[in-house]
Formats: structure tokens, C-alpha cells, sequence
């Protein structure tokens, strides 16, 4: 019986009227045990009128099942394989290799996120949808971030999801950021009418105790009136015990009232996950008589359900188990080993392995297996469990190696980085032969989640005891670590590596290690100052033309990277956009945010700044989703710095912060250098000089510090341009002549145009502006970057203007006013209108153009309907419903 909460149903009500409407909602009730949040979930369901209602149950028995919370949901109206084919191709494998319906390779798990929220959406095509997880934080993990991908997107579908969290307990459904309802204890009056309700001779000094002591925690105030009068011992007047702990004395002390036969019956329940055959078998095998349940039931403790046998309460269930000896537990997971279907076999392998006190060959491989079942349907937190599991139970030292590694690495992927590094530790000292996979995931987890600096020297010293057995492991180490050092912007490590790699290179054999160590090495001389030009473009022709490598996730990644790294040398447009699309179409989605990353800087460094911001918001969405902290750090720094050069001053000073705090916490230098030219060419596009020299001195003293020698990271032409605003002459003088020394060195148009341009600007006084600034346009054409074109043409014709050549300075800043206007530079477009003024010419200025007032997800579903793509297509690339792809259609029309 619901008593009160008349807060939350409201809340309910309200959310489940918006869904009728075709409004999504999403709630996540927490609360500690038996405060009633399932019977909200029940009441819910009772008034769900003309909705479909989707139960889904978490169970502390199925954890460890792979996407079992998924096969609940969609069972019923999955019957099929066939059933999937209503979604895009990629996500119908994707679902169907989750659930069991289809075979295939292993999925990634933003992919089964993708094709839950399209299948979620066509379910609600036909009617209202209603999804209701209880126990959320008892589902299996796979499960639960497919739920919650799906939840985070759900916007214009007549769908409500609300899960329900015991207090304390860790869930995806509250990580991910969703709305979150906390349920408390009942009122005084409203604890007193279900005491009541119950036991109407419980005396008014009594109920008033147990109404202090529960907290108002329904559950509680029920099962201590039973005792009526006599509560647990603790249960002070002072002070309250906590709930939980109160129940489960309470469960404890009903359950030793029960007759011997029924407390044996009861632990086969609480072992076997509640199946009424299941349950019957198990008892028979130990010599149990099932029927002696009936005197559970009506002590009020399990009930049957159709072919189930339920706890009142999970912690009834945790009660009985833990109340019974070690060894009983074992005898009962033998039984029910032994009963469990053929077809069931997780199920069986789990029960045995539990069964087991000493090492067992047998069920060490059993496990296996459930991982390997588990591996090929993403269900990545099972498989690390079983491997782990199973290496406790493995017989030869070797093995239990091999498999703890393996449990580490699937822990890694599933999101569980600290279990990760803790089953690492186990390995000490490192076993022969795993040491290349030791150093690489150690290395791995620290640059993602930790340390880049840890992350370099792991990396290092791994590839170091390799090199002279296993080349091709050590050069792929020493890329990783190459990596780690660009972000670090590490000169001397860098300094370091090259040579390792240099050395290492002439006996690399396989594509892969190869490809990426030239690649490496071309980065890390670039960052040096060192050339590495040629290398890189032999690294991305290399990645481009293998078919090795045509399957690999970070092949797209990889491209990009040398295309940012050859500026106007880069891969054909055409070419990116092809490697973003094999992503998305495909099931790895979950290297996006580094992807996303690369694509949006080479669109930020051409015209294309929508896509650009589209990319970054959308990385930045992933990134926070999946936890990949260097990847969100770079992705706000870039984001920052694009939003500067629009003249967005808010947002841009928001995500710059953001990228520092989380660069200074991570030791991402990169990113903070980023966040330097960001707000420095924020400060010069709002007319703040002084402000402006004040950020470029803090990013040329971040290079200094950290050796950083790439001309393209050097704000050589902004320093000039800011000197000079503040008439600081032979300081710009002496600034821009360093800088064409560093440009010519590299021999890039891209830098080298810029140094022209610094040097146009500080040429003798009494000379006629002209053939500098001519050569820097003629370099620019060399590049695909207008800002750049734009900003050298301001000057040039702000040059020609206070020469009086005013008809010459014309049509070089309608040139400026027109590029800064197309590419939204604001600041940039109004500086350059204002010197165009100077000649004595009007400024035509672009009329406000209705697309600006689009958000970055909407100009994304724009382009794609644009080219051709489907609503249904396009849902799908953006991980979206297409009710809401319709839904921001609308705002685009």
C-alpha cells in the first residue's frame, strides 16, 4: 500500500502526461532500501493508461549475465533475428550480437546504445512507452549504459524511463548525469497512518519509537511493527541505526524462527535467482522438501509469481545468504549447477565456479568461455568478472597470468579503470611474455585517466626491455608514448623517443607498428623543429593505401592526425569525411571523441567552422560519456579557441577554464597551450591589447618551458600585431624577425605566410607597403586557411589606407569584411568594416543570416539531410531517435 509521497507522484504524473504528449522524460529515484521506490515504480505502471509498460529488473544473480536487463526489455517483442531488421543495418547487428539473436564480432558498446534508442523508438511509433527499471544498480553493467546512451538522447518520443538506485550503491544510471529524484523517509503523519494501517494495537508511544528509529522508511516501520515493541538491539533513543542494517537484523531474526527445512529451501532461492523449476530441482538434489517454502510464504517473506519465487525484498535475499554458512553456500551452487539447463550455460559455469573453494581446471575454462561469449556482445564488465573468476580457479600459474591480464584489459574497457590497475598490481613482477600488454594497458589507463607523465615512462621502459626480442611491440609502445609526449609537449622526452624510434624502425616488419612509428617519428620532429614533414607524409600514404589497416578503429584517427600535421599538405577533404563516415556507420563508434577531435581542428583550420563546432560539441559530449579525459581536455581547448576567434567571449573564457583545470589535473600541456591562443586571440578580435600581450607572453613562456620548437604552435604573428598596437616598434621588429627565421626553417606556406606578414607590418619606416604582404598572399593561396588569408588582408589594407592609397586598400578589406563575415568572426569582421570605412567606402555588411541562430546539432542534421541522408539515417550517425532528428527539423525549417 502507497502511503503519501504525494511530491513524487506529481513529479510522476507530470512526466508521464508530457510522455503521452511526445515529450521524453527521464528519472532516476534513489533512495536507500525499502523506502518504497518500487512501489512508486508499481503505482507508475497502474496508471500508465494507453502506454505499453516495459519491466526490467536488475537481480544481484544476473550481474554477471551479458545484457540480460537488455533481453528483459525487448524479449517480448523481439522474437527474432528478423524482428531487428526495422533498424539501420550496423545497429540491427549491433542489437542483435548483444542479445544473442545474431552471430558476429564483438560490438562496441555505444553502438548497442544506438540501437537501443532506435529501437525504442519504433516501439513508440505505435504507442506510448513506459520503461521501468528496478534495482537499476543490480543490472548488468552492459545493460545499464545502453539504457542510459539511450536515456541522455531521448527528446521528442512519447517514451518516460525510470530507474530506481539504492542510496550507496555505484549505477550507471547515476553517472550518467541524468535527473535524479531523491526519495526520503514518510512524515510523521503519513508514518504513523501505515503503522497503523498494520498494526492498529501498536501503542502510541511505540509507533512514535518506531517512527524515530526507521526514519520514516516504510519498509522498515512495517517489518519492526511486527515486532511490536521489541526492536533490534542498538535501536537507542538517541540515536537511529542505520535502515539497512536494521532490516537486515530484522529479515535475520524471522528467518531463524523458520523451521531448518524452510531455512534450506529459502538459500536455494536466494542462490538460484528465483525460478520455480530451477528452485524445485535444487531443493530435490539436496534432499530438500520444496513444499517446506509455503511456510516463507506466509511468514511474508517470498511469494510466488507465476514461474518465480520473489523476495519481499532484496535485502531479505542478502539476508538469507549471508546468514548461511560458506560451506552450505557451496553445496547449494553445486546443486544448482548440476540443474541448470544445457542451454543456460553462463548460468551453470557461474554455479560451478561458485561452487568451487581450491583451484579447478575444468570451471577455470568453463568461465573462459562466458567471457569469451560475453566478449563477442560488448558485454565487457561480464567478461572481466568471469576472467577474473576464472583465473582464481586456474590450475597452472601461467594461465592464471594470461587470464588475470586479460580480466584487467576487459575491466579497462568497461569503464573500471581502478579494478583495472589493481588486477595490473596482482601481476607483479611481470610474467614472461605479457610484458609488451602489461606496459601497453598500464601506459594506456594512466594517459586516459591518470598521468601522461606515468603514462610516458610505463611506456618507455616496457618498449626498452623489448626491443632487442619484439621490435614491432616496442616500436608500437614507443608511438603510444610518442603520443603521451605531444600532449605533455615534452621536447626533451620527445627528444628521447625519436631515437628510440629511429633506431628501432629499420627492423619493424608488421604494417601496423610501422605505419604508426614513422608517423611518430614525423610528429615528434615537427614538435622539435626538426623537419618530419616527409616522414609524416609517408606515414599517412602508408595508413591510407593499407589493407591491413582498412578495419582498424583508429585508422581515421591516424589520418587526421597527419593531415593536421601536413597543414595545406593534408588528405583530400573527400578522404576525411569518408573515414568519419566508415565511424559512424560501423560498430566503434566509441573512438569518436578522438576522431571528432582531429576532424573538427582541420574544419576549424579552413572554412568550414560550423562543422567544426559541430564536431567539437558532439566530442565533447562523447568524451564526458565515455570518461576519456585527455580527449574532452582537447576538445574544449580547441573548442575555446574556435569560440575566441568568433568572438564569443562567455563560452570561450567557460571551456577554456574547463580544459585548464582538467589539463593542470592530467598534466595535458597541449591543451594548455591551446586555451593560451584562445584567450590571447580572444583579447585581440575585442580590441584588448594590452590584455592580449599579457596571454601571448604566458603561451611563448609555456613553449620556452617545455622546449616546444613547432613554428605553427608559436604566436609569432599575433605578438607583432599586439606590439604593435601598443607601439612598441622595435619590440615587434625583434619579434618578427625571429619569427621568419623559425618559419623558413620548417619550410611550411602556412607558417611562412604568416612570418611575411609580421615582417609586412614592421618593414623600415618610409616603405611603401606592398611586396611582403603580396608574398604572404601568394603563400596563403598555398594553404586552405581563409582566417589566415582574412587576417593578412586586413593588414594589408589597413596598411594601404594609412598610406593613402585608399582606392588600392578597398577591395583587399572588402576581401577581409567578406571572408570574416562568411566564417562568423564577428570581432574580426567589424575591425575590418571599420578600416574599409576609414577609405571612404560603406561597409556592406552581411544581412543576419538565419542559419547562425542554429545550435551545433542542429546544422549537423541539416548538413546530413541535405546530402541526401535520411531521417532515419541521419538518426543513426548522431545516435538520436528520428523523432528527434524531426523535432530539431523543425527549429532548422
Amino acid at each position: 500500500m502507497l502511503v503519501g509521497r504525494e511530491e513524487e507522484r506529481r513529479l510522476l504524473a507530470g512526466l508521464l502526461a508530457a510522455a503521452r504528449l511526445g515529450e521524453s522524460g527521464v528519472l532516476v529515484l534513489t533512495g536507500e532500501a525499502g523506502i518504497g521506490k518500487t512501489e512508486l515504480l508499481d503505482q507508475l505502471a497502474d496508471t500508465a493508461t494507453g502506454a505499453v509498460v516495459h519491466p526490467v529488473r536488475g537481480a544481484e544473480t544476473e550481474q554477471d549475465l551479458a545484457f540480460g536487463g537488455l533481453s528483459q526489455l525487448f524479449g517480448a517483442v523481439l522474437g527474432g533475428p528478423d524482428h531487428l531488421d526495422v533498424l539501420p543495418a550496423p545497429q540491427a547487428q549491433a542489437l542483435g550480437v548483444a542479445l544473442a539473436l545474431r552471430p558476429g564480432l564483438a560490438v562496441d558498446r555505444f553502438a548497442v546504445g544506438s540501437a537501443t534508442l532506435g529501437m525504442l523508438g519504433r516501439l513508440a511509433e505505435h504507442a506510448p512507452r513506459l520503461v521501468l527499471v528496478d534495482d537499476a544498480h543490480l543490472l548488468d553493467r552492459a545493460s545499464a549504459e545502453a539504457l542510459t546512451f539511450a536515456a541522455r538522447r531521448l527528446v521528442a518520443d512519447p517514451i518516460l524511463l525510470v530507474a530506481v538506485v539504492r542510496t550507496g550503491e555505484a549505477s550507471a544510471f547515476l553517472e550518467a548525469g541524468l535527473p535524479v529524484h531523491e526519495v526520503r523517509g514518510l512524515g510523521h503523519d503519513d508514518a504513523l497512518a501505515l503503522v497503523r494501517s498494520r498494526r492498529a494495537s501498536v501503542p502510541v508511544e511505540s509507533a512514535a519509537t518506531l517512527v524515530r528509529v526507521s526514519g520514516g522508511n516504510p519498509l522498515a516501520l512495517l517489518e519492526l511493527a511486527e515486532l511490536a515493541g521489541h526492536l533490534p538491539a542498538g535501536a537507542g533513543p538517541d540515536l537511529p541505526p542505520p535502515v539497512p542494517q536494521v532490516l537486515t537484523d530484522a529479515f535475520a531474526a524471522r528467518t531463524r524462527r523458520l523451521p531448518v527445512p524452510t531455512r534450506n529451501a529459502l538459500l536455494v532461492v536466494a542462490t538460484s535467482g528465483g525460478g520455480r523449476d530451477l528452485v524445485t530441482a535444487g531443493c530435490r538434489r539436496l534432499g530438500i522438501d520444496p513444499g517446506s517454502l509455503v511456510a516463507a510464504v506466509d511468514a511474508g517473506l517470498v511469494r510466488f509469481e507465476g514461474a518465480e519465487v520473489r523476495f519481499r525484498h532484496p535485502l531479505v535475499r542478502a539476508a538469507v545468504y549471508a546468514a548461511a554458512p560458506a560451506a552450505e553456500r557451496r553445496a547449494v551452487h553445486a546443486a544448482l549447477a548440476h540443474e541448470t539447463a544445457p542451454h543456460d550455460a553462463d548460468r551453470r559455469a557461474w554455479h560451478r565456479a561458485l561452487s568451487i573453494a581450491d583451484r579447478d581446471a575444468g570451471a577455470a575454462d568453463e568461465l573462459v568461455a562466458v567471457a569469451e561469449r560475453a566478449l563477442a556482445r560488448a558485454a565487457y564488465d561480464v567478461a572481466a568478472s568471469a576472467l577474473e573468476r576464472s583465473s582464481r580457479l586456474s590450475v597452472s600459474d601461467e594461465l592464471r597470468a594470461e587470464r588475470l591480464l586479460a580480466a584487467a584489459e576487459t575491466s579497462w574497457i568497461a569503464g573500471q579503470a581502478r579494478h583495472a590497475h589493481d588486477l595490473l598490481d596482482e601481476l607483479d613482477p611481470t610474467p614472461a611474455g605479457l610484458a609488451g600488454r602489461i606496459g601497453s594497458l598500464r601506459g594506456t589507463i594512466a594517459a586516459r585517466t591518470g598521468s601522461l607523465a606515468e603514462a610516458a615512462t610505463v611506456l618507455v621502459d616496457t618498449a626498452a626491455r623489448l626491443a632487442g626480442t619484439d621490435p614491432d611491440t616496442a616500436v608500437d609502445l614507443l608511438a603510444d608514448a610518442a603520443s603521451a609526449g605531444f600532449y605533455r609537449a615534452d621536447s626533451r622526452f620527445l627528444v628521447e623517443v625519436l631515437g628510440l624510434l629511429e633506431g628501432l624502425l629499420p627492423g619493424c616488419q608488421r604494417v601496423r607498428p610501422r605505419a604508426r612509428g614513422v608517423l611518430a617519428v614525423g610528429m615528434a620532429r615537427i614538435v622539435l623543429g626538426r623537419g618530419g614533414t616527409e616522414e609524416t607524409r609517408e606515414a599517412v600514404a602508408a595508413i591510407a593505401a593499407a589493407p591491413e589497416l582498412r578495419d582498424d578503429p583508429m585508422r581515421a584517427s591516424w589520418l587526421v592526425l597527419g593531415a593536421l600535421f601536413l597543414r595545406q599538405e593534408g588528405r583530400d577533404p573527400r578522404e576525411i569525411e569518408a573515414a568519419v563516415s566508415e565511424v559512424r556507420s560501423g560498430n566503434a563508434p566509441g573512438t569518436l571523441p578522438l576522431l571528432l577531435f582531429h576532424v573538427a581542428r582541420h574544419h576549424a583550420t579552413t572554412d568550414r567552422w560550423p562543422e567544426a563546432e559541430s564536431g567539437y560539441h558532439e566530442g565533447v559530449r562523447l568524451a564526458r560519456e565515455s570518461g576519456q579525459t585527455t580527449d574532452l581536455a582537447m576538445l574544449l581547448a580547441g573548442l575555446s579557441w574556435l569560440e575566441a576567434r568568433q568572438g564569443r567571449e562567455e563560452p570561450c573564457r567557460r571551456h577554456a577554464d574547463e580544459a585548464v583545470e582538467l589539463s593542470r589535473r592530467h598534466d595535458i600541456v597541449l591543451a594548455r597551450l591551446w586555451v593560451g591562443w584562445a584567450r590571447a586571440e580572444l583579447e585581440l578580435g575585442l580590441g584588448r591589447a594590452a590584455e592580449a600581450l599579457v596571454e601571448l607572453q604566458g603561451l611563448t613562456d609555456l613553449l620556452d618551458e617545455f622546449g616546444v620548437e613547432d613554428v605553427d604552435l608559436h604566436p609569432g604573428a599575433e605578438l607583432v600585431e599586439t606590439l604593435l598596437r601598443l607601439g612598441s616598434t622595435d619590440a615587434a621588429l625583434q619579434a618578427a624577425t625571429d619569427f621568419r627565421a623559425r618559419s623558413e626553417a620548417k619550410g611550411q606556406p602556412w607558417s611562412r605566410a604568416r612570418a611575411a606578414r609580421a615582417c609586412a607590418m614592421t618593414r623600415p619606416g618610409g616603405a611603401m607597403p606592398g611586396p611582403e604582404f603580396e608574398a604572404a598572399l601568394a603563400l596563403h593561396e598555398r594553404t586552405r586557411d581563409p582566417f589566415e588569408l582574412a587576417r593578412t588582408q586586413l593588414a594589408y589594407g589597413a596598411e594601404l589606407r594609412r598610406y593613402r592609397r585608399r582606392r588600392d586598400a578597398r577591395p583587399v578589406l572588402r576581401a577581409a569584411v567578406a571572408t570574416f563575415e562568411r566564417l562568423g568572426a564577428s570581432r574580426w569582421a567589424e575591425q575590418a568594416a571599420a578600416e574599409l570605412e576609414a577609405t571612404g567606402e560603406t561597409a556592406l555588411r552581411r544581412a543576419a543570416d538565419p542559419r547562425d541562430a542554429l545550435t551545433p546539432q542542429e546544422r549537423q542534421i541539416a548538413r546530413l539531410l541535405a546530402s541526401g541522408q535520411t531521417t532515419r539515417q541521419a538518426a543513426a550517425a548522431l545516435f538520436l531517435s528520428p523523432k528527434t532528428i524531426e523535432y530539431h527539423l523543425r527549429h532548422v525549417y
